[in-house]
């Protein structure tokens, strides 16, 4: 199973991540704001942006997982990053913004077209992300998406940004009854 490559909407367009997107990518990787609540450590330079963009090819071409660049529509400028992973009869994902992208509604409306394709799908019956507890902003796209608060996970990933070795993640999911 395969994600579409492009997803367009209103104002946003979701292109697969590419090198070339690497000093963007470093951008937002390297602030602390954006990176506060992530499971990765904050790259400390250009080249664990290459590093990260490199493995978006690879994940694309081995269908693994599906991460795409969310830019403005118009202009083409480069917005954060959105990766979906396919496990039917599941699929997760996670984002990352650049903190000037906050607030305007652009999470929730990449997020959406994402998660809108994947329910549709037949073999999927489950669309599920996770977010700190304390990240109150993601918790607010997650459920404009559509997903709803399942539990809070004790000890489900490490964030070093936090210096918690296995914190706790708020689980948030969409699921459609099976076919009968």
């Amino acid at each position: 199973m395969r994600a579409p490559e492009i997803f367009e909407t209103e104002r946003l367009r979701l292109r697969p991540v590419k090198r070339s997107d690497a000093g963007d990518i470093y951008q937002y990787t390297s602030g602390v704001a954006e990176t506060r609540f992530m499971p990765f450590q904050r790259h400390q330079d250009i080249g664990d942006s290459l590093e990260f963009a490199e493995r978006c090819e690879a994940c694309w071409v081995a269908g693994s997982a599906f991460p795409w660049a969310v830019t403005e529509r118009m202009s083409e400028r480069f917005m954060g990053v959105l990766e979906l992973r396919l496990s039917p009869p599941k699929a997760d994902f996670g984002y990352i913004f650049a903190e000037a992208f906050w607030g305007n509604g652009f999470a929730t409306e990449a997020t959406s077209a994402v998660v809108g394709w994947t329910i549709a799908q037949p073999s999927i019956m489950r669309v599920w992300a996770t977010c700190h507890p304390g990240n109150i902003a993601s918790a607010a796209v997650l459920r404009r998406t559509g997903l709803s608060h399942e539990a809070t996970l004790s000890n489900w990933e490490a964030r070093p940004q936090l210096e918690e070795l296995a914190g706790p993640s708020a689980c948030y999911a969409l699921v459609k009854s099976p076919p009968r």
